[in-house]
């Protein structure tokens, strides 16, 4: 039972956040929506944005779970931005409210620890040495890359397809993150 009320709190904040703005849904409604009680809710969720941030997570991770490497970082970007299209209007009306700083956060993290798996499996193919900060300052670049491309890609109301963006990306980076853990080792 207890499962099912989570589960049901998630489908009523999604459909809920389908038609309106997130700053307009409150925990009430959502309560309302899916017949819990406020109670229930907190026992899963400590506020409105935390719904948001399991749903992100888990979609997300099972989106791309097979695409987190070096050799399939490409597949992980397209699953990553067709989740996305898919749910525009959710995302959309997510950017456009108060709490978009909270959930570019949300998305900067789940992005550093992908690309930090993906450099760390670079490192470790190449049989390298590298330090941290250089390290950091890899998934750092290509987090503001990638993260930067989306966001735009969002605030422009997601018209173009992933596809086309995927390919120009590939066309400006293919083989640097390679490049990049060659030439920071080299420092060493």
């Amino acid at each position: 039972m207890k499962q099912h009320a989570k589960t049901a709190i998630i489908h009523s904040f999604k459909k809920l956040l389908v038609s309106q703005p997130l700053d307009k849904i409150t925990v009430k409604e959502i309560c309302l929506h899916c017949n819990v009680n406020r109670q229930t809710f907190y026992y899963y969720f400590t506020d409105i944005i935390d719904i948001f941030k399991v749903i992100v997570f888990e979609e997300l991770t099972a989106e791309i779970a097979q695409n987190r490497t070096f050799e399939t970082w490409e597949g992980g970007f397209l699953a990553t931005m067709n989740y996305l299209k898919k749910n525009s209007k959710m995302i959309l009306h997510v950017y456009h409210s108060s709490y978009w700083p909270e959930a570019n956060t949300c998305f900067t993290n789940f992005s550093n620890k992908l690309l930090n798996d993906v450099v760390t499996e670079c490192v470790e193919n190449m049989g390298v040495k590298l330090a941290d900060n250089d390290q950091l300052f890899i998934v750092n670049f290509y987090r503001h890359v990638f993260n930067g491309l989306i966001i735009d890609w969002v605030s422009e109301g997601m018209k173009r397809e992933p596809q086309i963006i995927l390919r120009k990306l590939l066309i400006m980076i293919v083989g640097n993150i390679a490049r990049s853990v060659a030439g920071f080792a080299k420092e060493q």
